[in-house]
């Protein structure tokens, strides 16, 4: 297989492409969005115990050790948690594209029995986590290969999710179709079957509002630190160098204060968790899509099959084609 890294303009241009265009899908049912909907809720619940614990803990409260410890279990659980809600979304997304409107509860009834299934996808999806984590710890060769381990982890999820999710296939199983699978891919979609799809697109946007959005709470931090609690108080600068220098507003004596950093943040984090569950659930749906027209493509409502060519093959130009009225 081909894995193929988009670049920054590429990543950019396929989330556009594919939240334009799954929009389509969604149309169709709206009950598509409820698994997104469990995942942005518990992925701001998450970070919200997390950072509430460090707020006690600063302000010198008790239960902040708790409320960290909880945070903590979450994010392992979070694993769990995911996989289940992208499961739901896959056979939902199949469901709909199959003509028939599912409700949540009808998908979630259609993945009883699916818990090994579910529990072995969390467990590797944790060693890809932790495989993403030695990445840029590692240099050289050993770092390329994680980062390589990294990518078709996320290729074959993604292709594993719907086999599980409609074939109801064991991993074993659904990793000897995915070998196969590339011999049965249509000759237009070929090229695509080995793209990592939006590969660090959340990455390329949360960059420069990490950048800039922490220039400011580190600016906010130095001009109204005098004003804020003092639990957050860094002290004067003076304290970290005496030979630091006047410039405008801010000098020696200016006070730091780390609470905008902290709210910053809070909210970086929310909005990053938000986002990363909108960009995986539209992978999700592209995937099970594709899984669905390679492997289920005489299941598929016949007015959604012509389109799918373009939509899979994220050609902007054969897209618009096949829905253009004949």
């Amino acid at each position: 297989m081909n894995f193929d890294k988009p670049g920054r303009r590429q990543r950019l241009s396929q989330l556009g492409f594919l939240m334009r265009h799954t929009f389509s899908i969604l149309g169709r049912n709206r009950a598509i969005l409820a698994p997104l909907f469990a995942m942005w809720i518990y992925a701001a619940v998450m970070v919200s115990v997390f950072f509430a614990g460090i707020l006690l803990i600063a302000i010198g409260t008790g239960g902040g050790g708790w409320l960290l410890l909880g945070g903590l279990l979450m994010f392992v659980y979070k694993f769990f948690f995911y996989n289940r809600a992208e499961l739901t979304l896959s056979r939902l997304t199949f469901d709909t594209a199959a003509g028939e409107t599912p409700t949540r509860r009808d998908a979630t009834s259609a993945l009883a029995g699916l818990g090994a299934q579910t529990r072995r996808l969390a467990l590797l999806d944790i060693a890809a986590a932790w495989i993403a984590s030695r990445k840029n710890k590692e240099g050289g060769l050993m770092g390329m290969l994680l980062g390589g381990l990294g990518e078709i982890w996320d290729l074959a999820n993604h292709f594993l999710l719907p086999a599980v999710a409609v074939d109801r296939l064991t991993l074993r199983d659904g990793i000897a179709r995915l070998k196969r699978l590339k011999d049965h891919v249509p000759e237009t979609l070929i090229g695509v079957f080995g793209i990592d799809i939006m590969g660090g697109v959340v990455g390329t946007l949360m960059g420069p509002l990490y950048l800039f959005g922490g220039l400011a709470a580190i600016g906010c931090g130095l001009l109204f630190g005098d004003g804020m609690p003092a639990a957050f108080s860094a002290g004067a600068l003076r304290e970290l160098s005496p030979d630091i220098p006047a410039f405008g507003p801010i000098g020696p004596d200016t006070v730091f204060n780390w609470l905008p950093v902290f709210i910053f943040a809070f909210l970086g984090f929310v909005l990053h968790g938000l986002f990363a569950r909108a960009v995986t659930s539209i992978k999700v749906i592209y995937f099970t899509l594709f899984y669905s027209r390679i492997m289920h493509g005489e299941a598929l409502d016949p007015d959604i099959r012509a389109d799918l060519e373009g939509y899979l093959d994220l050609d902007e130009k054969e897209f618009s084609s096949a829905e253009a009225p004949t």
